[in-house]
This record gives structure tokens, C-alpha cells and sequence, in this order.
């Protein structure tokens, strides 16, 4: 069932990047159109200024042709009805047409010139402009099929050549032997004569400029593809991670993917009411508090170099130390929790101007060594904490509500904390030897800090 999702998941991830290329494929359609109306321009004008007599109008037929087949497959790729085999068919009428070109009657001073003499025009060039174009649409095999194309009507235009009374090749015999010059330059100024070797080279040149021209659309296709999956896994890390946190692990191999243990902060902060709000609330108002409560959250995390493991509805869970560990984590945490208090009592004091209930947070914090590493399936992966610390950070969360205050800590942290930023750090903290914790056996020492005007915790030696 894995290996099916899997696949399932593969299959939609390619869907989604041939539907990006397929947008990319138009508007290479686009630019390829501009480029060969003002290349056929050029060819215009190149024509104009080496021919004044208009002896010959036929190519500037194809000239027309060959703009009108550009912009009808332009106007096609902007409906609906465009389906990419439609590129391969223009491509081959545009090497059908410059392959005319070539075998066209060409006269001269009235007097019609050798069918061989057409093959040595300025048209065999223009193959190769119409190759390039085809790489706009960021296919690889349009570009080779373009090549292909390119080879076979270059061939049939010199087959018929070949075959037209007086055309002649180079005799095969002139293979085997070492030929004399004066004969080789008389071949070669025959208007009748058509080079085979030539031809060859030409085919050979066509197709592996066509391979060259496929293989730098493919290298780009997949730069693009590669650069897509590490924005995506850049994306992925900045839900977790600060900024500059993301660009480290960005220039990492694989930096999450074995699991591992070491002791670092875990932070839980739970929304206090949330649950009644909820209730009396619109949907777009509980909405709205997710999203600032979320966006503040992680603010106080990332701005204390911490990471935000995960969200479980109005709670957020945060780790310190868990890629680059220091002395100061706990104390960073600590510090990340007074902070995420002050943009609570901030933010209440914006809800209360607006005529809406002021919220509470209750904040839980334990420092102790977990197990870290990625969790889940192929179809969804999380990379997350587990471990007795973490449990033990959920349930001093949840003892906020029986202390009646805001912050609990467990010893560890309060113990770690002193030696790295001495007592005030700890300051409004107040110490209780032993409390048990639910679901866990025995009793663990524990701090909480008391906000002014709410009662003492029960059972407290302060």
C-alpha cells in the first residue's frame, strides 16, 4: 500500500510540473513567434536588397507561409483547444516549406537555372534557424523531432534534385583513387552538379545540432525541476525554522533525515478559553485569532533561535537546541516564553480596544534529551520530537490551569538556566518541591511564574 502511495503521490507531483511546463511551453510559443516574425523580416529584407527584378516571387510565398503558420499556431496555443502534437505538425510543414524553397524553379535573367544550383541558395541556413526556435517550447524531443524534420526534407529536396534531367553526382569510382584537381574543380563548377558528401555532412549536422540543442533543454528542464523541489523543501523548513536557520540547513545534505537523540529545550503554548471562544464566536473570527496567534507565536520562537516543531489547533509546540545546541537553551526558551506572554498581554490590549475578549496562554517548558527524526509515511513526513521530555512539557502546560498562573517550568530548565544567566532570569518564579504530574509515576520539582493579581498556587512553599 506504501509503494502504491508512493507512486500515487510521484505520478501527481509529475502532472503538476508537465501542467507548469505546458504553461511554459506557451509562452516559449510566444517569444518563438516574435522571434521568427522578426527573423523572416530580416530574411525579407536580406531578399529585397539582393534581388530588385522580382524575377522570383517564391520565396516570398513561403516567407508568407511560413509567418502565417507561426502565428497560427501562436492563436491555436491560446484556446483551449491546443494540444502540443499540434507543435510537431507546424514543425514539420515549416521544414516542408523551406524544403519548396529548395526545389522551386529559380530563374535567372529570364533563363531558368539547373535544379542543383537551388541547393546551394541561402535557404539551407534557414533549417537551423527554425531547429533553434523549436528549443522555445522546452520540449527536448520537439527539438530532436525539429532535427529530424529538418534531415528528411533536406533529403527529399535533394532526391528530387538528384533525379531532375541534367543533374549529376560525383562518380563513384573517384572514391577509389586520387583524383585529379583540374577535374574536381570542373565537377564543382557544374551548375548541374549535386555533392552527396555534402548532403551527408549536412544530414549529420542537422541531427546533432538538434541532440546539442535537446540536451540544453533537458539540463534546463531539470535545473528548473531540482531548483522547484529545493524551493519546496525550503518552504517546508520555514514553517519550523527561522530565515537563517533555513539557509544552514539549505546548504546541508540531508540534515533531518537519521534519527537522533540530545537534550534540548521542548516548549508547549496552549490558547486558555479557546474552546468557549470558539463557541460564541464567528468562524471567521476564530479564524483570524488562529492566524495571530500562530504568527506571534513563531515570531517569539524564531526571534529566540528556536523551532517550531508543529501546531495542534490553538497549541504550539517549539524546540530549542535541536540543530545547533548551546548552554543558553533553556535559558532561550525561558526567554522565548516571557516574550510570548508580553505579545499575548499586547495583543490583548488591541482586542479589547476592538470590543473583544481578552485571551490567556498557558506556557510549559522541560529541558532533557529526546529522540529526533523524521516521522510518518511516503504519502506525509514530519520531522518532530518525541520522548518522556516532550510528554513531560505537555503536562506542565496543562498544570497552568490547576496553578492558576501562566509559565510552568520543570527544575532542569530553572537549574540550567541559573548557571548560564544567573537568578533573574528566574525572576517572579517560585519553586515547588514535588508535584506529580498525570499519567507519569512519581512527583518532579517545578516552577511557575505567578502573573500580579492572580492567587497563589496551592500547596506552594514560596
Amino acid at each position: 500500500m506504501a509503494a502504491l502511495d508512493k507512486d500515487g503521490l510521484a505520478e501527481r507531483q509529475e502532472a503538476r510540473v508537465a501542467a507548469a511546463f505546458l504553461r511554459e511551453q506557451r509562452q516559449g510559443i510566444d517569444i518563438a513567434t516574435k522571434a521568427r516574425l522578426i527573423a523572416l523580416g530580416v530574411i525579407l529584407g536580406w531578399a529585397l536588397w539582393l534581388e530588385t527584378s522580382f524575377e522570383n516571387l517564391t520565396p516570398y510565398f513561403i516567407l508568407a507561409l511560413l509567418a502565417a503558420t507561426g502565428l497560427g499556431v501562436w492563436g491555436g496555443s491560446r484556446t483551449r483547444a491546443f494540444r502540443p502534437w499540434m507543435l510537431y505538425a507546424a514543425v514539420a510543414f515549416d521544414h516542408a516549406l523551406i524544403a519548396a524553397a529548395l526545389v522551386m524553379p529559380m530563374t535567372i535573367g529570364g533563363e531558368v537555372a539547373p535544379a542543383a544550383l537551388n541547393l546551394r541558395s541561402v535557404w539551407f541556413p534557414v533549417f537551423f534557424l527554425f531547429i533553434g526556435a523549436s528549443a522555445l517550447a522546452q520540449s527536448p524531443a520537439l527539438v530532436v523531432f525539429s532535427g529530424a524534420a529538418a534531415s528528411i526534407a533536406w533529403s527529399a529536396a535533394v532526391v528530387w534534385v538528384v533525379q531532375q534531367p541534367g543533374s549529376f553526382t560525383l562518380p563513384h569510382t573517384m572514391l577509389w583513387y586520387e583524383p585529379n584537381m583540374a577535374e574536381v574543380l570542373r565537377i564543382l563548377q557544374n551548375p548541374n552538379f549535386v555533392d552527396l558528401t555534402a548532403w551527408v555532412s549536412q544530414v549529420l549536422l542537422l541531427l546533432l545540432v538538434s541532440l546539442v540543442l535537446a540536451m540544453a533543454v533537458q539540463r534546463s528542464r531539470r535545473l528548473v525541476m531540482n531548483q522547484i523541489a529545493t524551493e519546496r523543501e525550503r518552504a517546508n523548513l520555514a514553517r519550523y525554522f527561522s530565515p537563517d536557520m533555513v539557509d544552514r540547513l539549505a546548504n546541508k545534505d540531508s540534515p533531518l533525515s537519521h534519527p537522533q537523540t540530545r537534550a534540548v529545550a521542548v516548549l508547549f503554548a496552549d490558547l486558555t478559553g479557546f474552546t468557549r471562544l470558539c463557541e460564541n464566536s464567528p468562524p471567521d473570527q476564530i479564524i483570524e485569532l488562529l492566524r495571530g496567534f500562530r504568527l506571534r507565536m513563531e515570531r517569539a520562537v524564531f526571534d529566540h533561535g528556536g523551532t517550531v516543531d508543529k501546531y495542534i489547533g490553538d497549541c504550539v509546540m517549539a524546540t530549542f537546541g535541536l540543530l545547533t545546541p548551546s548552554g543558553r537553551d533553556p535559558a532561550a526558551a525561558l526567554a522565548c516564553a516571557r516574550a510570548m506572554q508580553a505579545s499575548v498581554a499586547d495583543w490583548n490590549r488591541l482586542r479589547t480596544a476592538h470590543g473583544l475578549e481578552p485571551i490567556g496562554l498557558g506556557i510549559g517548558l522541560h529541558y532533557g534529551v529526546v529522540v529526533a527524526g523524521d516521522i510518518g509515511s511516503d504519502r506525509r513526513l514530519e520531522f518532530t520530537v518525541i520522548g518522556d521530555t516532550v510528554n513531560v512539557a505537555s503536562r506542565l502546560m496543562h498544570l497552568t490551569r490547576e496553578l492558576d498562573t501562566d509559565i510552568v517550568i520543570s527544575d532542569e530548565v530553572a537549574g540550567a538556566t541559573l548557571v548560564t544567566d544567573g537568578e533573574p532570569a528566574l525572576d517572579g518564579f517560585h519553586r515547588i518541591e514535588e508535584m506529580p504530574l498525570r499519567g507519569r509515576d512519581g512527583t518532579i520539582a517545578l516552577w511557575y511564574h505567578r502573573p500580579e493579581g492572580r492567587r497563589a498556587a496551592p500547596s506552594v512553599a514560596a
